[in-house]
């Protein structure tokens, strides 16, 4: 039944709609610092890192490319106790278009973990940083550069514009979560269900972002998320569905579905590497936008994944489908296989 109620809640938070702003990708469910820092350190295990790169439009224009990084650990965990403190770094990179039009992130992330009750355990997060954007300037073409026989790049725009400069600003987001999390033996067993709700508003600091002289503000940022980690009994197979809605402005943005694991083989079977890998893929939808295929694999402390946006939109005529590469790798310690064997991971 509880299985049941997981599905339910997941899909009756997701409402319809497309498209969003920010630095983003497709593969949320492992960019959690970027989605919420309430969810800073809640993980299957003490120490996490994460390196992720977003490669998009190639088939359209000069490519959009998208770089990050994080780190995250729980920096008070004592057993029997019901606190513990999360603390993440992260540092996000976008690069976009023949301008470079570029956004780069840098943002410290702190989070109380707070346990209700033997399997349950609430979280609130904020994240304070600085951001960067800029534009490379030589790279700007205008009409009154043409001379009559072509493009001089000798003539004066005549732009006043402040487009070289860049516009640096700091940046401010505080999010919630809810965790539900068994497990009695091993992410291997066929006993594990985790269930995660999160809420977060981010930039409350509304920063400028125009490179004019218009006023212009980045718009605030609300997201709703979910997901969880549903085992088949008596076999090496879970589910891992997934949903977020993120709005920011006028702009709106969903993604949601689901990855399938099978783990290899029980202590019984196997010995070695071999009793601590995983193979997993699924297909995730951005409503209005794309359909993304994903492939993964686990080994001991490693997970690899790449994804493909498929691109569905109108855009389609243009870029012939073609939409996003994306790839991940995000390393854990202690071994997220052992869980439940000694280490001190309290969420799988």
């Amino acid at each position: 039944m509880k299985r049941i109620l997981a599905i339910a809640i997941l899909l009756a938070l997701i409402v319809p709609q497309s498209k969003g702003q920010d630095i983003h990708f497709s593969q949320y469910f492992h960019t959690p610092l970027i989605v919420n820092p309430a969810f800073t350190g809640v993980f299957g295990g003490d120490q996490r890192a994460m390196l992720i790169y977003r490669n998009q439009w190639s088939s359209v224009a000069t490519p959009y490319k998208t770089f990050g990084g994080s780190f995250d650990m729980r920096a008070i965990d004592k057993r029997n106790s019901s606190f513990s403190l999360g603390t993440g770094l992260g540092v996000y990179k976008d690069v976009a278009g023949d301008t470079d039009f570029g956004i780069t992130n840098v943002v410290l992330s702190l989070s109380g973990i707070i346990q209700l009750s033997k399997k349950q355990y609430f979280t609130v997060g904020a994240q304070g940083g600085f951001e960067q954007r800029s534009i490379n300037n030589a790279n700007l073409i205008w009409d009154s550069q043409y001379d009559g026989n072509g493009y001089n790049s000798s003539l004066s725009s005549q732009e006043n514009t402040n487009y070289g400069q860049g516009i640096n600003n700091g940046d401010i987001n505080v999010g919630i979560g809810w965790v539900y999390s068994e497990s009695s033996k091993t992410i291997v067993s066929s006993d594990v269900f985790t269930l995660k709700l999160g809420g977060v508003y981010q930039h409350l600091t509304q920063q400028k972002i125009d490179f004019g002289e218009t006023p212009d503000k980045l718009y605030n940022k609300l997201s709703m998320h979910g997901e969880s980690n549903i085992s088949v009994n008596s076999s090496n197979v879970s589910f891992q569905p997934s949903f977020i809605y993120q709005k920011q402005g006028p702009s709106q943005e969903i993604l949601v579905g689901s990855l399938i694991r099978y783990a290899f083989g029980h202590d019984s079977q196997y010995t070695g590497l071999m009793n601590q890998t995983a193979l997993f893929f699924g297909v995730h939808a951005r409503i209005g936008d794309a359909l993304i295929p994903s492939v993964g694999y686990e080994i001991a402390n490693w997970k690899i994944t790449a994804s493909y946006d498929a691109n569905m939109s109108g855009l389609s005529t243009v870029s012939n489908g073609v939409g996003g590469f994306e790839i991940s790798l995000i390393f854990i310690n202690p071994n997220p296989f052992n869980y439940g064997k000694g280490n001190s991971s309290r969420f799988n």
